[in-house]
């Protein structure tokens, strides 16, 4: 009978160490961005509003100045970081693009807090790895909602700011349902009070919030515009369509 007491305890301390070297290195796996020569200024979330500054979600802010003035335009990966193509799309920006004429601006990881733990239940591996010409890179895959180790606990129900719309508990902890934010929020409201405060500041004229479709919820190249930008938005789709055959 001991032995069989033994024996789990010692299974149980074997799951607990797996899982736990798993979840440490998921949470602090690194990222490594190799910047394109036309990154001209790096800042941080926090420089547009305290309240972010030292969080897990103080990201970095990629500028890139053309040499001609011009509008500006804020491109943002990570909303959902299990949508790995989104965040991928704005590394590919930051390592690569350069301006000739007016601003963009880049960021990789807005929640970067929920890049750091995995959907319960869900299956999806902590991280996944590409082979490229000079080796392998490997990033984080991700949850939708940010880590309940940096915003916890949630409501029973989550009343938005300012509609006071109700939506589901845990999507006090999705960047994309918290919008415009608000100073004194959550973790969540405080990030995207962050990011209007980037847009107001840096007076961005064009704002791309990058998503990808999922598995069991195919919306495949569809944008979502406000009205002043549905022809533009009209124009890229179609643009974006004839590149597919």
């Amino acid at each position: 009978m001991m032995v069989r007491k033994l024996l789990f305890a010692l299974l149980g301390l074997l799951l607990l160490v797996t899982s736990g070297v798993s979840f440490h290195r998921s949470r602090n796996l690194g990222e490594p961005v190799v910047l394109s020569a036309g990154v001209t200024e790096v800042k941080r979330l926090g420089d547009y509003f305290e309240g972010i500054r030292g969080t897990v979600n103080d990201c970095h802010v990629y500028i890139m100045e053309g040499e001609e003035p011009g509008g500006t335009v804020f491109v943002m990966g990570g909303t959902h970081p299990e949508e790995p193509a989104a965040r991928l799309a704005a590394w590919l920006l930051a390592e690569n693009a350069e301006m000739e004429v007016g601003r963009m601006i880049v960021v990789l990881s807005s929640n970067r807090s929920a890049s750091t733990v995995t959907r319960v239940g869900g299956a999806y591996p902590p991280d996944f790895t590409i082979a490229t010409d000079w080796g392998e890179r490997t990033f984080r895959l991700g949850d939708r909602w940010a880590n309940p180790l940096d915003q916890w606990p949630d409501p029973e129900v989550y009343i938005h700011y300012p509609s006071r719309q109700y939506l589901a508990y845990v999507d006090i902890r999705n960047l994309n349902r918290t919008w415009p934010g608000r100073p004194d929020g959550s973790l969540t409201e405080r990030t995207t009070h962050a990011f209007m405060e980037l847009i107001r500041q840096e007076q961005v004229d064009l704002f791309i919030d990058l998503h990808e479709a999922e598995l069991q919820y195919p919306v495949i190249s569809t944008i979502v515009a406000h009205d002043s930008g549905e022809e533009l938005a009209a124009f890229t789709s179609m643009m974006l369509s004839d590149t597919e055959f």
